[in-house]
């Protein structure tokens, strides 16, 4: 019987190392396209992935013997689950595993954002020496919003429970084990996080719920001009909405991780001007979706993903 998998991505050496120990033939391709997958997969029983890859129905079909599939890091909305799960197929992830990584992102682009750090180094390098045009804002003492109360929504709680802050937090399916762990932090309704809230920080998968979750309705919603972040999916925030939320001050400032499509080369002229709108913008910071690659959270993934995969 096959014990082929297919890697499709840079991978902790734990992990390649570890299906070795237990006998698995590896095929270690982290260039490889969809359609190569398409036909290298019909022998294998595993498959590990990131967000590299679409896992949909034509790939599924295509593996005759797959047992498993790993997704290394939190989000299966490229993987065809409930096909696969049809085909008894286990499908596991391992958010748990570098959560940790995106809260502490999460909170250095807003303390970047509140204290003006990027836009006066930007200035320094530029030799201008600004002070009074650079006066921050405390976070101590604000209301956070946190839209999407999971394992990165709690993480982020978490680092911010040392600065006297008062947490909200909105979920569709409120986890119990959020509230037990962190008891400072109040569930409410959206309206309540739009009402209230100085930081709005999202933190939700992507769907077809939550598609453009911060369109313009949304941002026409808030009322403390807050500061905003998203380190969860691009697709979740409107890129037109958000450039106009900033030049409409409807929000103080954005720190984003991700955005609607990360394949700059790719981009029509719409979205370079929206994009280069927004990197124009003294309070707008972005990073390439690299929230959650501490190296901690690298060896941390994919433990965990061995672990739900019964392999260690």
């Amino acid at each position: 019987m096959s014990k082929k998998v297919i890697v499709t991505a840079a991978v902790h050496p734990f992990l390649l190392a570890t299906l070795e120990q237990k006998g698995f033939e590896i095929c270690f391709e982290p260039t490889i396209t969809y359609d190569q997958l398409s036909h290298q997969i019909s022998d294998a029983v595993g498959l590990i992935v990131t967000t590299r890859l679409s896992i949909d129905a034509k790939i599924i079909e295509a593996a005759k013997v797959l047992k498993w599939i790993g997704r290394l890091g939190s989000g299966m909305e490229l993987i065809d689950t409930d096909l696969a799960q049809s085909k008894g197929i286990l499908c596991v992830s391992s958010p748990e595993g570098n959560c940790t990584a995106v809260g502490e992102h999460s909170l250095g682009l807003l303390l970047n954002l509140m204290h003006r750090i990027h836009h006066a180094f930007g200035e320094i390098k530029m030799g201008q020496w600004v002070r009074e045009g650079n006066r921050g804002d405390e976070l101590t003492g604000k209301k956070v919003g946190i839209i999407g109360f999971g394992h990165t929504g709690t993480a982020f709680a978490k680092v911010l429970t040392g600065f006297d802050v008062e947490l909200l937090a909105h979920d569709i399916h409120p986890r119990a084990f959020g509230s037990q762990l962190l008891p400072e932090v109040k569930m409410v309704q959206l309206e309540t996080i739009q009402a209230q809230a100085e930081v709005i920080s999202l933190h939700l998968p992507l769907t077809n719920m939550t598609q453009h979750f911060a369109n313009t309705r949304f941002f026409e919603a808030l009322q403390q001009q807050p500061y905003f972040l998203s380190t969860c999916r691009g697709g979740v925030t409107s890129t037109h909405a958000l450039l106009e939320a900033l030049q409409h001050q409807q929000i103080r400032g954005a720190g984003l991780d991700v955005l609607e499509n990360e394949q700059l080369d790719t981009y029509n002229q719409v979205e370079k001007a929206n994009l280069a709108a927004l990197m124009a913008l003294p309070n707008f910071i972005l990073t390439p979706h690299i929230a959650g690659y501490s190296q901690e959270a690298y060896f941390k993934m994919s433990k965990i993903l061995l672990e739900k995969l019964g392999i260690i």
